[in-house]
């Protein structure tokens, strides 16, 4: 059974909850995929450390609000904080566990010191208020999120349950792009590690909101060990949960008016194709025509050759329905519409593209050649809003 708990400590602003527990079933395997950015915070780099060496954990924390980032003492402040949920958890469960069975996790500004006081004082009542319910959780994590993001796949006893924050300093460099968290029942598979990688990276890890890759990325995915489920289910129900909260979190990034998903196929091998997603989903002055919703397509060109990947002769399709692997969207038409041609911008209906990029979200098809190669990334356009919302941070 997992149980969740989000509380207010006083360290974000009007009362808001800023302060999760997660207590897990006691066989539990836990895994870890983190950030790529060679600053990482230092409570990130510890949590990396114990999930390599150990796979398991009683206790996940997040503080959220404070990064909990290079400035002076935070190693200080993460271990007052790991001693007191320690303490707490053996007072209330009469079962002992170490430091290194306790995941700390933190999202917010860098480089601020933590006012860790308000959050020890509070580790008891977050304790108090654990539940089966995880809204609470959900709540307490998120930052600059204008909503949750919470998803389930449920089959039988068998579940996937999915929790992820995230609106902005979002860039697919690795394979997590935000902080989320898969809770399953399910026992953890041998070898499952690399498909886990594989999942996350092709979707959850597929999000490029503003080219920014935060200092505190994480995905933890936690095993109950209670059900023995088959591997390719599995997958698939963890697949599912990952493309919706991928879809959620682009739709939620600061400012965002559209999300397009980026499909290249033909390219020499897939990661030629995923680089070439990541040139054109973080062209600023495509974004730009994203929002103006104008179609400018001389800006994927550009950006597909600075992508200095192999490519051939170019088609690029703008289509009005969109799908993310499991994530689909009802689309009341199915308009296709033919904008380049042998890397050349050709005659196209202006009124149906324009008519096409007003929908919330669509997709941007595009052939670079004829190889095996292919991926598919979600980006956001760039409006004013964003701006306003890094101004006062």
């Amino acid at each position: 059974m997992f149980l969740f708990s989000g509380i207010s400590c006083g360290i974000k602003k009007n009362s808001k909850k800023d302060f999760a527990l997660a207590v897990l079933p006691k066989n539990s395997s836990v895994i870890g995929f983190f950030t790529s950015n060679n600053l990482k915070s230092e409570v990130i780099a510890r949590a990396e450390k114990i999930l390599k060496s150990k796979k398991r954990a009683r206790v996940i924390a997040v503080v959220s609000g404070n990064a909990m980032c290079r400035y002076k003492g935070v190693e200080k402040d993460a271990e007052k904080i790991v001693k007191q949920i320690k303490k707490v958890f053996q007072e209330k469960t009469q079962e002992k566990i170490s430091e290194d069975e306790i995941i700390l996790l933190a999202t917010g500004k860098i480089g601020v010191k933590l006012e860790t006081e308000k959050i020890i004082d509070k580790v008891k009542e977050a304790f108090e208020k654990l539940s089966e319910n995880e809204s609470d959780f959900s709540s307490a994590i998120i930052t600059t999120d204008k909503v949750e993001k919470v998803v389930k796949y449920q089959n039988g006893k068998f579940f996937v349950l999915g929790i992820a924050k995230g609106a902005g300093m979002i860039f697919p460099k690795f394979s997590a792009t935000t902080l989320s968290f898969i809770f399953t029942n399910s026992t953890f598979p041998k070898g499952f590690e690399k498909k886990l990688y594989e999942v996350i990276s092709e979707t959850i890890g597929a999000v490029n909101i503003d080219h920014s890759t935060s200092t505190n990325d994480s995905c933890i995915i936690s095993f109950g060990n209670e059900i023995k489920t088959d591997e390719k289910n599995l997958e698939k129900a963890i697949r599912y949960v990952l493309s919706y909260l991928a879809v959620k979190i682009a739709e939620d990034g600061e400012g965002v008016s559209h999300v397009v998903k980026v499909e290249v196929k033909g390219a020499k091998d897939n990661l030629s194709a995923r680089k070439i997603c990541e040139y054109i989903s973080g062209s600023m002055l495509l974004k730009c025509s994203l929002a103006g919703e104008s179609p400018d397509f001389g800006r994927i060109l550009a950006a597909i050759g600075s992508s200095n990947e192999k490519i051939g002769k170019i088609k690029i399709f703008l289509r009005s329905d969109f799908s993310f692997h499991s994530y689909r969207e009802k689309s009341k038409s199915k308009e296709k519409l033919k904008v380049v041609e042998n890397s050349k911008i050709i005659e196209f209906d202006t009124k149906k593209a324009k008519d096409i990029m007003k929908n919330s979200k669509y997709t941007i098809e595009i052939q670079v050649g004829n190889g095996k190669g292919k991926f598919q990334m979600l980006m956001t356009d760039l409006t004013e809003e964003y701006v306003k919302i890094n101004l006062t941070l």
